[in-house]
């Protein structure tokens, strides 16, 4: 080889070998024949031992499955193939170095034009992706939750009960629903801040979720308003659930700035679907006459 071949060559694999992610070199058969880069060992293991060893060999079996026909697919159409996929290190046999923890990667596969491998080949490319992940579910998990207590917000948990109703009519099974809006909420912000109404309502949240977590969907409509959506309970029995949550509610006591304590107190209203031309709106409208229709009573939950 010239010097100046000898030259380039080792330019390239100093270029190669400095890639922080890794590019296997893989077989139509499954083999690892060859890797490249991959040093950047805080998002990746030392690969150089799966060197000569075959999926089969140090794979769980459905993922040695998947990935060799990633590569056959990207061998015989001759095209790039990319996927993602979901891979802890302690499930790699020869592999106990890395990040620790499933890890998310994308890889690109594209198939080598040389028959120096002695067999058909691909370039497997695997970008950690982790950290994007993590961010893309955090964006979803917001889109869909009340960052404070975490329960459905608004939007989300009037989608999810229309799917429950949806169902509920499809089976022709009962729905109830429960609001409860607590009423001294508004008198402990402006007396106290909104850090002990943030208090207020993570107390309330807790409260309800203790009764009727496993139940059904529960949302935050508002600042100080919740909804329950329970599939197959009828009315009679959703306002049985509702009077346990107001007296979890009044039973959660704390202590204020100023050192009194105080409990909170609340007012519910139940309704249940009627027939199959009622929608999610009806429901919200009757629970709220419900909760109007108290005003100036000692009852503290109605049916409507």
């Amino acid at each position: 080889m010239s010097e100046q071949l000898q030259h380039t060559f080792s330019h390239l694999e100093a270029i190669a070998n400095a890639m922080p992610d890794p590019i296997f070199i893989m077989g139509q058969d499954g083999t690892y024949l060859d890797i490249v880069g991959g040093q950047e060992r805080t998002l990746y293991a030392d690969g150089s031992s799966l060197i000569g060893k075959k999926y089969h060999d140090v794979l769980p079996e459905k993922m040695a499955e998947r990935f060799l026909k990633v590569v056959q697919k990207s061998i015989t159409s001759g095209r790039l193939v990319e996927i993602e996929y979901q891979l802890a290190n302690s499930e790699v046999d020869g592999v106990d170095a890395g990040p620790s923890g499933g890890q998310w990667y994308e890889a690109r596969v594209y198939p080598v034009d040389s028959d120096s491998y002695g067999q058909p080949a691909v370039i497997w490319l695997a970008i950690n992706i982790t950290a994007r992940k993590y961010m893309e579910e955090q964006i979803e998990h917001l889109s869909s939750n009340d960052p404070l207590t975490n329960l459905y917000n608004r939007d989300f948990f009037l989608d999810v009960l229309n799917e429950e109703l949806n169902r509920a009519k499809m089976n022709n099974q009962p729905l109830s629903l429960i609001k409860i809006n607590l009423d001294c909420f508004k008198n402990i912000t402006d007396g106290y801040g909104h850090e002990m109404g943030d208090k207020a309502i993570l107390g309330a949240a807790h409260a309800i979720e203790k009764v009727a977590k496993e139940m059904g969907p529960i949302g935050r409509l508002s600042c100080d308003q919740f909804m329950i959506a329970l599939p197959e309970v009828k009315a009679v029995d959703a306002y049985r659930i509702g009077k346990l949550i107001q007296e979890k509610i009044s039973g959660h006591k704390f202590k204020l700035d100023d050192g009194q304590t105080t409990c909170l107190t609340s007012h519910a209203g139940v309704t249940e679907l009627r027939d199959s031309e009622e929608d999610s709106q009806i429901l919200f409208k009757r629970v709220n006459e419900a909760i109007q229709n108290l005003a100036g009573s000692r009852e503290i939950i109605k049916i409507q």
